[in-house]
């Protein structure tokens, strides 16, 4: 118990004077062992000395191997990676959305949450055949090549050929994964294992309607309208808006017939469910509210895509054209926030991560910077930024001068950021 003791208050290394209170007991009793006293003073010294630094010392060889480990699953493995990742979660520094669309940017494909395919967790699904190139990571006036993977598996969405980081990633994208990523039912806000359970007895073959579906699964109106918000009905060939419509109809006919109700005393009977309005579609946008709403993140597109355009004529560039910029460059630029972080050790220098569909940004803020904005920089999704590139050893930051609101057409969605932890 004493060795034990010693041992955490040498690991104590930010809290001095620890160490100290261990060493008349040891000294005296390696002299009561016949150790002299001028070797075991020096001992002790060493176990001192060792206290000073030994801590952080193992954690910083804890973390190189730990560091270097992921790297190379992440760059030979990239896909068995990033699921792991999104199975993992809750953990780690990143959320799933900005996971997803790192996976994105580096030709992986993620397909969207299915009631008769995902699993409970995000699963792999092998690719025959030619695969085809993740969406959007194709060169201008090139076509998609035939997959196995049916085209209602991706939402129309938003069209990225022409953007300048699918050129830059093409070369890395068109090296083919084996496989895709489908994304687990466990992402579906509002959906519990439970309904998982009843979901894999209802599951029967691709031809299945969405009547048989709900009536098998049992599943209640809250489960129903959760799948049918996340997109994860579309395989029976209804939109998210017409199974929310379809899904209402089929629970009141049964609650209906629980009741013994006659069929015309149901509050939406089986005509009027077949005269449905015609639903518009939803736009992409929307198809992004719609996303992070009932699941956290988008198979389709980042949510700054939609304003790219009207970014750019604004002069604000995205993320992989401005680390491109020489060191000095005065710049703005405008991301979602992710990242906020406020070192012990910084002397009182905040560091924040910025991200847009390209891929991320980092930003330096002083202590006067962050005083002087300090409202807009803890409370806004959306970050606008002015400062200087500093780029050096192939590290590219922004020093912060000044900070303001985007102003933008719409107003865009964000899964959250990871703050001061």
């Amino acid at each position: 118990g004493e060795a034990d003791q010693l041992r955490r208050d040498m690991a104590a290394w930010r809290r001095s004077g620890r160490i100290e209170k261990h060493g008349e007991k040891l000294i005296s009793r390696m002299i009561a062992k016949g150790i002299r006293k001028e070797f075991a003073e020096r001992v002790f010294d060493q176990i001192r000395g060792f206290g000073e630094y030994g801590f952080p010392e193992s954690h910083a060889a804890s973390f190189a191997l730990i560091g270097y480990c992921t790297a190379w699953l992440k760059c030979h493995y990239p896909v068995e990676f990033t699921c792991a990742l999104l199975n993992a979660w809750p953990m780690g520094f990143y959320s799933p959305a900005t996971i997803v669309e790192d996976a994105k940017r580096h030709g992986i494909r993620i397909l969207p949450i299915h009631a008769l395919k995902s699993q409970w967790e995000c699963t792999l699904e092998r690719i025959e055949g030619e695969p085809r190139r993740m969406e959007g990571s194709l060169l201008e006036g090139e076509s998609l090549p035939k997959g196995s993977i049916p085209k209602d598996d991706f939402d129309t969405g938003l069209t990225r050929l022409n953007h300048p980081v699918n050129r830059m990633n093409w070369e890395e994208a068109r090296k083919p994964h084996p496989f895709a990523l489908r994304m687990g039912l466990r992402y579906v806000k509002g959906l519990g294992e439970g309904d998982w359970e009843k979901i894999q007895e209802a599951r029967g073959d691709n031809g299945i309607s969405l009547r048989t579906f709900i009536e098998a699964s049992q599943l209640d109106e809250g489960a129903l309208a959760s799948l049918a918000e996340s997109g994860a009905l579309r395989c029976f060939g209804v939109d998210r808006r017409k199974a929310l419509w379809e899904v209402s109809g089929i629970r009141r006919e049964r609650s209906a017939r629980l009741a013994s109700q006659p069929a015309s005393q149901a509050s939406l009977t089986m005509d009027e469910r077949q005269k449905s309005p015609l639903f518009p579609s939803l736009d992409a946008l929307e198809s992004l509210t719609w996303d992070y709403h009932s699941t956290g993140l988008s198979t389709e597109a980042h949510p700054l895509e939609p304003f790219r355009e009207e970014l750019e004529r604004r002069g604000l560039p995205d993320a992989q054209r401005l680390v491109s910029m020489p060191d000095g460059s005065k710049v703005s630029y405008a991301g979602l926030v992710i990242c906020r972080q406020h070192p012990g050790t910084a002397n009182g220098v905040t560091f924040m991560t910025l991200e847009d569909e390209s891929g991320f940004v980092n930003l330096i803020v002083w202590a006067t910077v962050f005083n002087k904005f300090r409202t807009i920089i803890l409370t806004s999704a959306l970050l606008g930024v002015t400062g200087k590139i500093q780029a050096k050893d192939n590290v590219v930051n922004i020093i912060v001068e000044t900070c303001w609101k985007p102003k933008i057409s719409s107003r865009t969605v964000s899964a959250g950021s990871r703050d001061f932890r």
